[in-house]
């Protein structure tokens, strides 16, 4: 009883505080992202001219981040960076709502994937061991792929980064964020309906 009490005061008393500083936060993380950000990700967030040649490699679409990142993995990464990805850190820029700003307006912007185009990345790179007469298929018993378990979100992440000791290999040197988008659309457009 006590629970469902405790359950009833959040839902009723915090949660509705929650979303309106969300819905603050948002604003105030688009007037970080344009001042800071928008030089290497765009100001959709698709990537700008000078995103598109930094030296290690390009900047990410954020726009599919809601395919690779959680909430928490997004603040981590907004606070420390990606060295590797030239991606510098923000920690001593900007304060942890700042920080928690930015990440909410991340989760705003939206891509709208390309199943056709996902086929024909998939059918170029990944049929040759998962589609169900791909020539690799008995030799390394990849699975089919319509019939799936898995949700958008663990597919972008196992396509991004591969499964260790396998012939999956990490894709995120060759394939954007926005292919990848593109292959998990069009493999849930083929998933067998249980």
């Amino acid at each position: 009883m006590a629970r469902y009490v405790i359950t009833l005061l959040y839902t009723v008393l915090l949660l509705p505080g929650v979303c309106l500083a969300a819905e603050g936060g948002v604003e105030k993380g688009k007037v970080i992202f344009e001042k800071y950000c928008v030089k290497c990700h765009g100001e959709d967030g698709s990537g700008s001219e000078h995103g598109k040649y930094l030296k290690a490699s390009p900047a990410r679409d954020l726009r599919t981040n809601r395919l690779f990142f959680t909430d928490s993995e997004l603040v981590i990464i907004i606070n420390h960076g990606a060295a590797w990805r030239e991606m510098p850190n923000w920690e001593y820029v900007l304060s942890e709502d700042e920080v928690q700003n930015v990440a909410w307006y991340l989760r705003t912007l939206k891509f709208v994937p390309d199943p056709r185009e996902g086929e024909r990345i998939f059918e170029k790179k990944c049929a040759l061991c998962h589609a169900s007469d791909g020539a690799a298929k008995k030799i390394w018993k990849a699975p089919d792929l319509e019939g799936s378990a898995l949700g958008p979100f663990e597919t972008a992440r196992l396509i991004r980064y591969g499964i260790h000791n396998t012939l999956m290999f990490p894709r995120e040197s060759v394939q954007t964020n926005a292919e990848i988008a593109d292959v998990v659309d069009y493999l849930e457009s083929i998933k067998i309906k249980k």
